[in-house]
């Protein structure tokens, strides 16, 4: 359905790929933009596991962009599977999840308590609604990536088995890795 929405010519259909990415951007950058409306310090334990998980997920996404390109560079024809891509067939997901989950931790605004322990459910509920809301984009990012994953949102399963089907290699990456 994608697929052929950026390709289509049509200004409406255009108008709706790019409302929807637009929409997208807006849910995985709820924790960063959440969190610079404060001006709380936050703590130095939250900011460096968010830093830290932050580097990691960049590392990992860079890191299986740079071998997946390096590895078509001599066989085009090819699936990926040297580096990160022995250990998953999404490296890509996991590192961008690990990056916005890092975003998540270090926003200082969101992890503070916003209530107090005597107050009732409803009152804390809605003392941790910017948390709640935060919240938001890694289970975004996890029901987007689980779906392409999958082949539920997209046809990259498709695409990919018509490409690759054929190799035992391929077959046996798909129930190992």
């Amino acid at each position: 359905m994608l697929d052929s929405m950026i390709s289509c010519p049509l200004p409406v259909e255009q108008l709706v790929f790019g409302l929807y990415h637009s929409y997208g951007g807006l849910l995985c950058s709820l924790p960063h933009t959440l969190g610079t409306t404060s001006s709380a310090p936050g703590t130095p334990l939250t900011t460096q596991l968010g830093m830290a998980l932050y580097a990691i997920g960049m590392t990992f996404e860079t890191l299986a962009d740079v071998q997946k390109y390096a590895f078509k560079q001599t066989n085009p024809k090819q699936f990926c599977n040297v580096g990160v891509w022995a250990l998953s067939q999404h490296p890509n997901y996991f590192g961008n999840l690990a990056l916005w989950s890092g975003f998540l931790i270090n926003a200082p605004s969101l992890l503070e308590a916003s209530s107090s322990d005597t107050a009732g459910f409803l009152a804390q509920l809605w003392g941790a609604r910017r948390l709640l809301l935060a919240f938001v984009s890694p289970m975004f990012l996890w029901t987007l990536f689980n779906a392409q994953a999958n082949g539920s949102m997209a046809n990259t399963l498709e695409l990919a088995n018509q490409k690759y089907g054929d190799d035992p290699n391929y077959q046996k990456y798909l129930s190992t890795v």
